[in-house]
């Protein structure tokens, strides 16, 4: 069975309880890990990650209830590659403000654009090339780089196995992947592929969500991701015993998007992330 300890809220669970109350809420669950965002109240704001609160209050509640920082989502359009100057000085503010904190990951994520007429051939070399340079900076502050390939059509790198020849061509050895069961869904990668094509050494964390609706694979959007349930038609407990089963080690963070979570609050967050933990623990 998987630890308590291995699970973690990405604050997209509960987007409208306060960072203040979240990480004394996730504490007395027994889940001693959170996902920061820059997007939780709209557009991507680096100044919204901790609430506009400052880093020092923020690591004292950390400290005083011992809970760490996961991840922090997301650096976007991250393999754009007349983007990286752009990119740069983003990541350096992310990480400037976050420095106090006990912050392991930051998450970066690929272009969606239908518009985007690059080759495979020169996303991946423009991803190659800015992963390096990411790399570099992270290396400075001691946190680590995730890419999380995003399943939807318009999206420029939508499997794992390209996201790992992308690190491992970069040649960088602070970077894994995001194993998230929406965007395999929307990929449609299977679990034979993930068995045969993904290095289960190369996953940094696992994203779990889930779709109650039979909406058509193609027309699903991060509007119909809640959190698990008996009728995910994507079943990511299974999921979650597939990586289970060939060794993954690490943290599984739940990542629901649907905008009707923002009424939530408390107590059913709580209800909510016990019924999903049940449901991956196979209870």
């Amino acid at each position: 069975m998987i630890a308590q300890n291995r699970f973690c809220l990405n604050r997209k669970v509960a987007p409208g309880i306060s960072l203040t109350d979240t990480i004394p809420f996730v504490a007395k669950l027994g889940i001693p890990n959170i996902e920061l965002r820059n997007d939780l109240y709209g557009a991507p704001d680096n100044q919204t990650i901790l609430d506009q609160l400052d880093g020092a209050t923020v690591a004292a509640l950390l400290k005083k209830h011992q809970v760490s920082v996961e991840t922090i989502n997301a650096v976007g359009n991250m393999d754009q590659r007349a983007l990286i100057d752009e990119n740069l000085k983003s990541l350096t503010e992310m990480l400037e403000l976050c420095k106090a904190l006990p912050v392991k990951k930051i998450v970066f994520c690929p272009v969606r654009s239908q518009a985007d007429r690059r080759s495979s051939a020169q996303r991946q070399a423009e991803a190659i090339a800015n992963i390096k340079e990411y790399a570099q900076l992270l290396t400075k502050y001691q946190v680590n780089g995730l890419i999380e390939p995003l399943g939807f059509e318009d999206s420029t790198l939508r499997t794992p196995w390209d996201g790992q020849e992308i690190i491992r061509k970069a040649g960088v050895t602070n970077f894994k992947l995001v194993a998230d069961t929406f965007h395999y869904y929307l990929a449609n990668v299977t679990s034979q592929q993930f068995q045969e094509q993904v290095d289960v050494n190369a996953i940094g964390l696992v994203h779990l969500s889930g779709v109650p609706t039979m909406k058509a694979r193609n027309r699903l959007d991060d509007q119909d991701r809640y959190m698990l349930d008996p009728a995910d038609i994507m079943q990511s407990a299974a999921w979650a015993r597939t990586f289970e089963a060939a060794g993954y080690q690490g943290i599984y963070a739940f990542e629901p998007f649907s905008d009707d979570l923002k009424q939530w609050q408390l107590d059913q967050v709580k209800q909510e992330l016990e019924k999903s933990i049940a449901l991956v623990q196979g209870e």
